[in-house]
């Protein structure tokens, strides 16, 4: 089973897509037992915002990550286009309509259970049993106080390295933890190191293969062999911020 917290965007498109193959889903949205201070309805994906996903021609990366949606059987885009309104070469539609086609969706599948409750700690999560935390921006203080925030940069390079995104973030945040499945030396985390010394010297913990010869094997083994698991990211995250504090 799988437990999901938060039903916004994101946590009924996980929900769906797990029950879709045959994964039973436990669905935690704390509204209407706490409400937000924007949200106006108990219903899940409800969009507070804007009525607005974007443009939707395949032309540009934000339309073709709709069509790749749509091929992967998506109940966001199913539901969008069946509450779309008039709007140009973007995706509109009507907030209302949208928001009770997700919720009758899976309020009516046989494999989601829809709990209206608050989490108020991060559940216990396994191999077995996983979560998935998809409260977003509007996570209750409770839950929120109970883990931590984080800014995720996707480093595309070493070469160029983008040292002027990671020092803005840096300067932010206060301690930085780089994640790689290489060796960290010569790697992501050297040329993280580098530019944290050079231009904003914070707590930096490495997550990567440490200097030791390499091992052969299958993927999954391989990560938890060389403590690259999301536990083992987390902890370092952990590490990190009580070293800045």
């Amino acid at each position: 089973m799988i437990r999901i917290v938060g039903g916004g965007l994101a946590g009924s498109e996980a929900a769906w897509q797990a029950a879709s193959r045959g994964v039973p889903v436990t669905l935690h949205e704390m509204r209407p037992v706490r409400p937000t201070a924007v949200h106006k309805t108990d219903r899940l994906a409800e969009l507070v915002c804007s009525n607005s996903f974007r443009g939707d021609k395949l032309d540009n990366a934000v339309g073709l990550l709709k069509e790749e949606m749509r091929r992967l059987g998506s109940l966001v885009m199913r539901a969008a286009e069946a509450s779309r309104v008039p709007a140009g070469a973007a995706l509109a539609v009507d907030r209302d309509l949208f928001a009770e086609t997700i919720t009758g969706a899976l309020a009516s599948h046989p494999l989601v259970t829809i709990v209206r409750e608050e989490i108020l700690a991060i559940p216990d999560s396994t191999e077995r049993d996983p979560v998935i935390i998809a409260t977003g921006p509007l996570t209750s203080d409770a839950l929120a106080a109970d883990g931590f925030s984080a800014e995720v940069i996707d480093a595309m390079s070493l070469k160029p390295f983008d040292t002027a995104t990671l020092v803005t973030s840096a300067a932010k945040t206060g301690a930085v933890v780089s994640c790689e499945e290489h060796s960290v030396i010569g790697g992501l985390g050297s040329a993280v190191a580098v530019a944290l010394a050079e231009n904003v010297p914070c707590p930096l913990e490495l997550v990567g293969v440490k200097d030791v010869f390499g091992t052969s094997g299958e993927p999954e083994p391989l990560m938890v062999h060389f403590s690259l698991t999301a536990d083992d990211i987390a902890a370092a995250a952990r590490r990190a911020i009580a070293r800045a504090s």
